[in-house]
């Protein structure tokens, strides 16, 4: 019983790391952040799928503002980027 309950916790655990579903954004959105950043490009590719994976459209066009009002960059923006370019070496 007890090595059950072990291999149905690991596998959760498992299950939960597996990547978040990509949040709906409108195709404008995706065309305006190819305007800057080519779809052609891995880097840009991969800062797409992780903004899309980790902030809602609504949490994006907020972070976008808060850029063009403050020039504070939002954290997870940043991160999506990095993780990218670490993992794309171009």
């Amino acid at each position: 019983m007890r090595a059950r309950v072990l291999s149905l916790m690991a596998a959760l655990a498992l299950a939960a790391c597996g990547a978040a579903e990509p949040n709906p954004y409108p195709a404008e959105a995706r065309t305006h952040f190819e305007s800057s950043c080519p779809p052609d490009s891995a880097v840009c590719s991969c800062t797409w799928d992780n903004l899309t994976r980790t902030l809602t459209y609504e949490e994006y066009e907020a972070a976008l503002a808060r850029f063009r009002e403050e020039g504070l960059m939002d954290p997870r923006v940043t991160r999506a980027r990095t993780q990218c370019l670490e993992r794309h070496r171009e």
